[in-house]
């Protein structure tokens, strides 16, 4: 479900992600955020985790506000006695009746989640080089490979991973996704934005599609600075820029030449004596259609064959 994957941050345990799949199935009427509470959820698992009873309680507290309907209120119990006092230590045993009871009739293999997820991720991991060894193929086994990575803080596996996911299986959306997500977190947004695009191409009109058209439109942003003369382009960090072309000394890498071309598109929107904060929606849009031309025009679609700047290419002739 697209709630398991809307989160700011991957969740940190499947249990999260389980007990917001059940809120999902409860009408709740009053104002909710999702996106927060899947947050929040997240980092109660890991106080509980890590037996900090108090910091797991103000979390799923949070996460209760921000959704009313979460079916979260035993784990929360789980973590205070009677009188208030929080427990040395969470149990997660408190919810699995009322787990049982709420999923019935919604078609998941309540049991099989409940061993998998008190289990621990340990059992998980285990079986996934098996599972890709028989499936190779599988975009979503890379996707979980790279996650046990993800919220180990071992982002540069992770990103192998769901790299690896994107070869696999191409049509796999997910692994783009979180590709863009986790760029969109370093100075190499140039990534952020190329992988954020594929996924737009892949996944259309769901919560995840307004969730990285906003992260899209935010890292352009985040990633331009028209009018200041020290440094007005900053989609790859200087390691990323200081990688030598594998077309030669002569010859721009890719990223460069990205960011070169960006830089004379951009310079109609460049004002006169200040800094431009931040484009609008319909200058991105000008702009963007404006380092397409350029890009083709000097051959760089040939020098430097790019799937996403070709499916954009085709957009604008299209449109033309």
């Amino acid at each position: 479900m697209s709630l398991l994957i809307r989160s700011n941050r991957m969740q940190r345990s499947l249990l999260a992600a389980f007990v917001l799949i059940l809120g999902c199935a409860v009408p709740v009427f009053s104002q909710r955020d999702p996106l927060k509470a899947d947050e929040e959820a997240g980092k109660a698992i890991e106080y509980m985790d890590a037996n900090l009873p108090e910091n797991a309680i103000e979390a799923w507290d949070r996460a209760l506000k921000f959704m009313p309907g979460l079916y979260a209120l035993p784990l929360r119990e789980s973590c205070e006695l009677g009188d208030g006092q929080a427990l040395s230590g969470c149990s997660y045993d408190p919810a699995t009746d009322l787990y049982r009871h709420v999923a019935q009739g919604t078609g998941l293999s309540v049991d099989g989640e409940l061993s998998r997820l008190y289990a621990g991720h340990c059992l998980v991991q285990s079986r996934l080089p098996c599972g890709l060894a028989a499936y190779p193929r599988s975009g979503r086994l890379h996707f979980e490979m790279g996650q046990q990575y993800y919220v180990a803080y071992d982002r540069a596996r992770a990103n192998v991973w769901w790299l690896k996911g994107t070869q696999a299986e191409p049509t796999f959306p997910t692994n783009y996704y979180w590709l863009a997500r986790s760029y969109s977190e370093t100075r190499d947004l140039i990534w952020a934005v190329f992988y954020g695009e594929a996924f737009l191409n892949l996944e259309r009109t769901t919560p995840r599609t307004r969730d990285m058209s906003r992260l899209l439109y935010e890292t352009w942003n985040r990633s331009m600075k028209l009018g200041d003369s020290n440094d007005p382009i900053n989609f790859c960090s200087d390691s990323l820029l200081d990688v030598p072309s594998p077309l030669g000394a002569q010859q721009m890498s890719f990223p460069v030449a990205f960011e070169y071309n960006i830089a004379l598109a951009a310079q109609p929107f460049i004002p006169k004596d200040s800094i431009l904060p931040r484009l609008s929606i319909e200058k991105l849009i000008d702009l963007r259609y404006k380092f397409m031309r350029a890009w083709s025009q000097a051959g760089y679609d040939k020098t430097y064959p790019n799937d996403i700047l070709s499916w954009n290419k085709r957009l604008q002739e299209q449109g033309d």
